[in-house]
């Protein structure tokens, strides 16, 4: 039996020889397999493996594999790219491939990005991707495609018809741009059925809390895996791993895309085939290496395989196998009694046949301890190819302490040869300083075969020495067996110069704080241990040697703001913000000086607040000139204030709170203030503020306040606001001053001379009655006497007509007379001695508003302007227009004076047409009684207490000597509106 054994083994083996030897008469072919991952994606690595085995099995020796990968799942920034191109660059300057083979997305898009670059006629063969992915760019004569056209919508109908109670689905999907890429493409093909499905998009979630998640899903759902590389906190995951995890915890089924995650835990379906597809790319490629052109090959849709699902997860979830599409292959089901226990009785039937089967177990043992072996050596090669493509410098060394091997990044570095840097020459490169603490380092670390990092100087291929951090791991094989060490290393020079350069930026800013006297403070939360700068400890008075506390730090201030400061400071610890105070400090000297104390918490990566990062500076000579400039206002009855918009804090001085009437004592507030103004003044006042605020400009008013004894004073007020660099209010400072007095003064000399004034109306209408009396008083005599005469005349008997006409012509000629005399004083009030000029009433109703602006703050009132643009001009005195302007506007004050603030408003417009301009003058009052509507403008007629009843008649009289027209009216909003018209002057 031995015999018949070995000698079919002897001749496979000559057989294989036979080939090899045959194999070097023709020149192998290049393939270049570039992956768009590493071990991350099991779908695409099995696409790989298959696409490999089958290229092999077809050509044999005569191909020359090689691979690079892009990693898309950890190194997906552009810069990443860059370097493959750089190092694909270099490789192809000595190896130049036949044929490229891009698998997967990302491969497929950096490919054809850079074929021109990288690959300039060299056939592309597109594989394991949606052709969708690529532009029409990438596909020219030198370029084939095999792959798939995921029919998106027909993962959910497999779902909804072998489960169609499914009310939600909640879809995992990782967050690498080709992730983001397929979310979008599968949000647009399950639209469709938003209507009946709710779908529940896990992407935005980390891994563990996807697997929190799919633990609560509500009844009747189900979970859809897409692709998961990455997760949305950035960690890597395997694809395989994932879902098993997911399936360990998840309480609904779950379901996927690919062939090759069946068995892991997934129900199944219409599935695409990874393997097929591998299997497909290779004949095409083996037909392109044999000089076939890629054109001659039309794009080849790999088709999803026919439905096949596994039996355990139907019955784990109650799936109703009537459920699944005709023809479906349903896997890994139970055997019967018979099929688990047939060899059994089979061995005992045939014993012949069980020793068979054992001498195959134990050649198949051998056969799969072979490929292991195989797999090893493959899996180390590929290791040294991937090391060569990462920019970090990668070694490794065997379990004798001597380098085996070092990567393409090392040998950049150094600029020497592989065979020069493997054993112990690695070490020539290392500074002579730096060597034998190297040595002791590494050689303790791989005695006690534990993890090691240190830190030398190791030469440039320039000459220079840069400092390298250089960490290593023990390694050990499948059997724990330790095996060497493998270590990787970083250019370190350009941190370190980094962090001196920071250091030096620190002593440069303590150098300007103690050049500005501020002292710097720093206090552990944690520990309530402080540290104090030079220039702090000069301020509290602290030696230098001195180790202090904080509790030593509070006791060198004033007992009376002790506890105020250190409420401060835990109020901002407490909020993890910051604070800004001052307050003095009792120094061992015995003086007493003031500080000004500011800081701010700082967070750790965890964002807990962990320290407290304070300045004080010594602001006593500010303090003392601000004491002096309130010594100064207390002696000129200056009140100042001060407004902090960030705290909402208002403070006042002494003789501010005189002015108000506030106790010394006593909190002040914007309550407070509002409080004090007088109510119909208050409205005014907070528009003039707020108006101050938004503007950014300077403000001043006057404004009444109302006392606690029930008196009115009155006081002026001026302030401004100081801002931030981005405009953002910080405070308001001002001043103010009591102005009762004057303006008492001002309303007792007004009243005189309102006095004055109706005393003058009153000795004006006394000598225009009596010069009016001194001229009619002759003709008026006159018919009195012929009038008697006529009486007289016309009683007797005989009286003649002729004589009694005569009478009644001098009746006649005497009333005449009068008229005329009459006639003549009206036309002189008309006319008078005006002087008529060209007048603009845009610019008369200016000087006027100006001229009544104090009154109209006395009556607490509002005064608004309109003009019309481009007004014409018209032939007017300006002194009696002004006159009638006054008139109006001071009978409008009066009508609002009794009103709410919110109606104390008196607005003047001017507008025109053809022929006439118009002037309105309208308050916000109670309007005109309609028992005065029509007698406003008589003589004598009037309204109010102290009036006379002149002032609307000569106003009316002046513009009748204009020609123009005047009326009255009520507005419907409430009110009376006075509106004048004047003709346009036409020259």
């Amino acid at each position: 039996m031995f015999r018949l054994l070995v000698q079919p083994l002897v001749i496979g083996v000559t057989l294989s020889l036979l080939a090899t030897v045959c194999s070097f008469a023709a020149e192998p072919k290049r393939v270049l397999v570039v992956h768009s991952f590493g071990t991350v994606a099991p779908p695409f690595t099995t696409h790989s493996t298959a696409f490999e085995a089958e290229l092999v099995k077809r050509l044999g020796n005569h191909v020359d594999l090689d691979e690079v990968s892009l990693d898309m799942a950890r190194y997906a920034t552009p810069d990443m790219q860059e370097a493959v191109v750089d190092y694909l660059e270099k490789r192809g300057a000595t190896w130049k491939p036949d044929l490229v083979v891009p698998i997967g997305g990302p491969a497929g898009i950096f490919v054809a990005k850079f074929r021109h670059r990288l690959f300039p006629n060299i056939p592309i063969l597109y594989c394991s991707l949606d052709r969708r992915l690529l532009g029409r760019d990438a596909f020219d004569e030198n370029t084939t495609f095999v792959g798939a056209n995921y029919e998106v919508s027909g993962f959910a109908e497999d779902i909804l018809q072998i489960a169609p109670e499914t009310k939600n689905i909640a879809i995992v999907i990782g967050a690498t741009p080709l992730e983001q890429y397929w979310t979008e493409a599968f949000r647009k093909g399950f639209q469709p059925f938003s209507d009946r499905v709710n779908f529940i998009w896990l992407n935005e979630l980390s891994f563990d809390q996807m697997l929190e998640r799919v633990q609560t899903l509500p009844p009747h759902s189900f979970i859809f895996l897409i692709l998961f590389l990455r997760d949305a906190a950035g960690v890597t995951q395997n694809a395989d791993e994932a879902l098993q995890r997911l399936h360990a915890v998840a309480n609904a089924p779950i379901n996927s895309i690919f062939t090759s995650q069946m068995g892991l835990g997934i129900v199944g379906g219409r599935l695409y085939p990874s393997t097929e597809d591998g299997m497909k790319a290779a004949d095409t490629a083996v037909q392109i290496l044999n000089g076939a052109s890629p054109s001659s090959f039309p794009p080849r849709i790999v088709p999803p395989s026919p439905p096949q699902y596994d039996w355990r997860e139907l019955r784990r979830w109650n799936i109703d196998e009537k459920n699944l599409p005709a023809g479906s292959n349903i896997l890994f089901r139970s055997p019967t009694l018979w099929q688990q226990y047939r060899a059994w009785i089979i061995a005992a039937i045939a014993s012949l046949v069980v020793e068979t089967l054992l001498i195959a177990a134990l050649l198949a043992n051998l056969v799969k301890r072979r490929r292991a072996e195989r797999t090893l050596t493959e899996s180390e090669a590929r290791f040294r190819k991937m090391a060569d493509a990462t920019p970090v410098m990668i070694w490794m060394s065997g379990p004798d302490k001597l380098c085996t091997f070092v990567n393409k990044a090392w040998l950049d570095f150094t600029g020497r040869k592989m065979e020069e840097e493997l054993g112990d020459c690695w070490s020539e490169s290392v500074h002579p300083d730096d060597l034998d603490k190297c040595l002791a380092t590494y050689t303790s670390a791989f005695d006690a075969r534990r993890p090691f990092a240190m830190k030398y100087r190791l030469r440039r291929h320039d000459g220079a020495y840069r400092y390298i951090n250089d960490e290593g791991d023990p390694r050990y094989d499948a059997k724990g067996e330790f095996i060497g060490y493998i270590g990787a290393c970083v250019d370190v020079s350009d941190l370190l110069q980094k962090e001196q350069e920071l250091h030096a930026s620190e002593e440069r800013i303590a150098l300007a704080a103690e050049a500005a006297h501020l002292g710097v403070w720093e206090l552990d939360i944690s520990t309530n241990k402080i540290w104090l700068s030079d220039q702090a400890r000069k301020l509290f008075q602290f030696k230098r040697e001195t180790e202090i506390t904080y509790a030593m730090v509070s006791e060198r201030v004033h007992p009376e703001d002790r506890a105020m400061r250190e409420n401060t400071i835990q109020r901002a610890i407490a909020t993890e913000t910051g604070y800004d105070l001052e307050y003095r400090v009792k120094l061992p000297d015995g003086n007493v000086r003031w500080f000004a104390g500011r800081g701010r918490c700082h967070q750790d990566s965890d964002g807990r607040c962990t320290r407290l990062l304070a300045v004080s500076a010594d602001v006593t000579e500010r303090k003392q000139t601000e004491q002096l400039f309130q010594l100064a206002a207390e002696g000129s009855h200056l009140g100042v204030w001060n407004w902090d918009e960030t705290t909402g804090k208002l403070s006042w001085d002494g003789a501010t709170r005189q002015i108000f009437d506030v106790p010394a004592e006593g909190e002040i507030t914007l309550d407070t203030f509002y409080r004090a103004v007088y109510p119909h003044d208050l409205e005014r006042v907070k528009q003039v503020w707020r108006g101050a605020v938004e503007s950014g400009l300077p403000y001043q008013l006057e404004f009444r306040l109302q006392r606690s004894n029930g008196a009115i004073g009155w006081v002026h007020a001026r302030g401004r606001g100081y801002y931030d660099d981005k405009g953002k209010p910080l405070c308001m400072i001002g001043i103010v001053f009591d102005i009762t007095d004057r303006k008492q003064a001002e309303e007792k000399a007004q009243q005189r001379r309102d006095e004055v004034s109706r005393l003058e109306r009153l000795g004006l209408l006394g000598e225009m009655t009596a010069s009016i009396a001194h001229e009619i008083n002759q003709p008026l005599a006159g018919i009195i006497m012929n009038a008697d005469t006529a009486m007289q005349y016309v009683s007797r008997p005989n009286a003649d007509p002729e004589q009694l006409r005569e009478i009644l012509v001098d009746v006649l000629a005497d009333g005449h007379r009068a008229h005329r005399i009459i006639r003549n004083i009206r036309e002189t009030v008309r006319k008078g001695t005006a002087l008529r000029q060209r007048v603009g009433l845009n610019e008369l109703v200016r000087v006027v508003t100006r001229m009544v602006e104090p009154d109209a703050a006395v009556h607490s009132c509002e005064l608004e302007t309109s003009f019309a643009n481009d007004l014409p001009a018209v032939e007017a005195d300006p002194v009696q227009i002004q006159q009638v302007l006054i008139n109006l506007l001071a009978n409008a004050f009066d009508a609002v004076e009794s009103m709410p603030a919110s109606r104390r408003k008196v607005e003047v417009k001017t507008d025109s047409d053809c022929s006439t301009v118009r002037v309105s003058v309208r308050d916000h009052g109670a309007g005109i009684a309609d028992s005065a509507q029509e007698h406003l403008f008589e003589q004598f007629f009037t309204t109010k207490r102290q009036g006379i009843g002149m002032g609307l008649a000569i106003v009316r009289s002046i513009i009748d000597a204009h020609s123009g027209t005047i009326r009255a009216e009520n507005v419907d909003d409430d009110g009376a509106q006075f509106t004048f018209t004047l003709p346009v002057n036409d020259e």
